[in-house]
C-alpha cells in the first residue's frame, strides 16, 4: 500500500482504508515477550539497553499522546467516511500504547502500571519531542473548543498525520525494524512493531487524502498548513537528538543519525507533494539546496544541530565556518531576488565575533561570499550566534533591532525593504 518511506503508491478511498483496518486487526495483549526478556538481559550490554530505552521511550509517550489527542479531530470530521476511519485510528493508537507499555514494563522492567511506566521514561524525552507534542496538545485542545474551524482542523491533521506519523514515526520504525530483522532479536517486539508500522501506513494514507481535501478547499486552509509546518519543522529536527548528541545511540544498531534524518526528510517532501504543496513553500525547506542528495542535506542539518543553531532552542548557537556557509547559502535561496536587485548594491554582514560575509546579485541570481565588499547598500552589525537564530526563525529580527542586538546601516529607502527582502511572514490567525 505504501512505499519504503510511507508514501501511498495509489489513491486509496476511505472505504478501502476501513476494510484494510478490519482485515489487519491484531492483539497487543497476546504477544509473547518471554524471548524478548532473555534477549534484553543476554544479547545487549548496558549501553545498548540505554540506547534502546531512549528510542522506545519516544514511541511509548508519543503513542499515549496521539491516542489522547485524536478525539477532537473525530469530532471535527466533516463527513461519515472520515469519522468512521478516525474511530478505527483511535483504537489503533490505544493498542500501540498498550504494546509499548507492556514491553517497557515486562521486558525492560520500568514501572508497576501505565502511569508509573510513563513517569519512568520522562527523562528520555528530548526538547524537540516536548515542543512538537506540546503543540499537538495545544492545537487539539483549541480544536476541541472550535470543532467547526476548518483552518484549525487542517493544522492538527498537518501536524498529526504528516509530521508526527509521516515523518517522525515512520522513520523511527523503519530503522528499528531493519535492525531487529538483521539481528534476529526481540521476536515479540518485532511482531508488534511490524503491526504498528502497518497501522501507521494506513493512518498516513488517510491523512494525506484528508489533508489534500482540506488544502484544496480554501486558501485559508492551505496557508494554515504551511504556517504549521513553518513553526513545527525546526522543532522536529530536535526530536531524535540523543543524550549529549552521543552517536552511539544509533550507531550501536547499524545506522547513523544522518540516515534517519535523510529518510524522514524524503518522506516529508513526498507527502507534501501528494498534498499539493511544494517543499519550497515551507520556510526551512526553502532554505536548503534541494539539488543535493537527501543524505547531504541531512548532514548539513546536523552541522547546524552541532553548532546549536537547530534542535534545541535552549542552546546558544556557536556557529562554525561551515554552519555560517550553510546559513548564507540558505538565505540566497529564500531571498527575494527583485527586492535584492532594487537595493542597488550588496548586503554586508559585519559580525562582532566572526569573519564578515556578504550577498550580491550576479547575473540574475544572489550569491553569498565570505569577506567584505565595497560600497554595500545595507550593512548588518550583529553577533554570529544572534544572526544564526534569526536565519532559522528562532528569533524575530524586529526584536533584535529594538534591543540593539542587530544594527543596520544604510539609507532609509533600503532599510524599508527589509521585511520583503527576507523570509518574514506574518502567520495567519487560525488558532486563537
Amino acid at each position: 500500500m505504501l512505499d519504503e518511506v510511507g508514501e501511498p503508491k495509489e489513491v486509496i478511498s476511505y472505504e478501502r482504508l476501513y476494510r484494510l483496518w478490519e482485515t489487519g486487526n491484531w492483539s497487543a495483549t497476546v504477544i509473547d515477550f518471554s524471548q524478548d526478556a532473555r534477549d534484553w538481559s543476554e544479547a545487549f550490554d548496558e549501553r545498548q539497553r540505554e540506547a534502546l530505552l531512549w528510542n522506545y521511550a519516544l514511541f511509548l509517550v508519543g503513542e499515549e499522546a496521539v491516542a489522547r489527542t485524536l478525539t477532537p479531530v473525530l469530532d471535527a470530521a466533516p463527513g461519515h467516511p472520515q469519522s468512521i476511519f478516525l474511530t478505527t485510528q483511535i483504537v489503533d493508537e490505544a493498542r500501540h500504547h498498550v504494546f509499548f507499555d507492556r514491553f517497557m514494563r515486562e521486558v525492560a522492567g520500568l514501572g508497576r502500571d501505565t502511569a508509573s511506566t510513563l513517569g519512568a521514561v520522562d527523562g528520555y524525552l528530548t526538547w524537540g519531542f516536548r515542543q512538537v507534542f506540546g503543540e499537538l496538545d495545544r492545537l487539539s485542545e483549541a480544536l476541541r473548543k472550535k470543532p467547526k474551524d476548518r483552518a484549525l482542523l487542517t493544522q492538527v491533521v498537518a501536524l498529526y498525520h504528516v509530521v508526527i506519523e509521516g515523518m517522525l514515526a515512520i522513520a523511527g520504525q523503519h530503522f528499528i525494524q531493519r535492525y531487529l530483522k538483521e539481528r534476529g532479536l526481540l521476536p515479540g517486539f518485532r511482531v508488534g512493531i511490524d503491526n504498528v508500522s502497518r497501522d501507521e501506513s494506513r493512518h498516513v494514507a488517510f491523512g494525506i487524502k484528508f489533508l489534500g481535501e482540506l488544502v484544496r478547499s480554501s486558501a485559508e486552509c492551505r496557508c494554515a498548513a504551511i504556517e504549521l509546518w513553518d513553526r513545527i519543522i525546526p522543532w522536529s529536527t530536535g526530536v531524535f537528538i540523543p543524550p549529549n548528541m552521543d552517536r552511539y545511540y544509533t550507531e550501536a544498531f547499524g545506522f547513523t543519525l544522518e540516515e534517519i534524518y535523510a529518510f524522514g526528510l524524503r518522506s516529508l517532501e513526498m507527502k507534501l507533494a501528494r498534498v499539493g504543496i511544494a517543499p519550497e513553500e515551507v520556510s526551512l525547506l526553502r532554505k536548503e539546496d534541494r539539488t543535493q542528495s537527501y543524505e547531504e542535506r541531512a548532514r548539513r542539518i546536523w552541522v547546524l544541530i552541532g553548532s546549536g543553531i537547530l534542535g534545541d532552542d535552549r542552546r546558544e548557537p556557536e556557529p562554525t565556518d561551515e554552519a555560517l556557509e550553510i546559513l548564507f547559502q540558505g538565505m540566497t535561496y529564500s531571498m527575494d531576488l527583485e527586492v535584492a536587485r532594487s537595493l542597488g548594491g550588496p548586503i554586508q554582514w559585519d559580525f562582532t565575533d566572526a569573519e564578515p560575509w556578504h550577498i550580491v546579485v550576479v547575473d540574475g541570481h544572489t550569491q553569498a561570499k565570505p569577506g567584505r565588499v565595497g560600497d554595500p547598500a545595507l550593512t548588518f552589525e550583529v553577533a554570529s550566534g544572534e544572526w544564526s537564530k534569526i536565519a532559522v526563525n528562532r528569533s524575530d529580527p524586529r526584536v533584535a533591532l529594538l534591543t540593539r542586538k542587530l544594527k543596520v546601516r544604510g539609507p532609509w529607502s533600503a532599510k524599508s525593504k527589509l521585511p520583503k527582502l527576507f523570509d518574514q511572514k506574518s502567520p495567519p490567525s487560525v488558532t486563537a
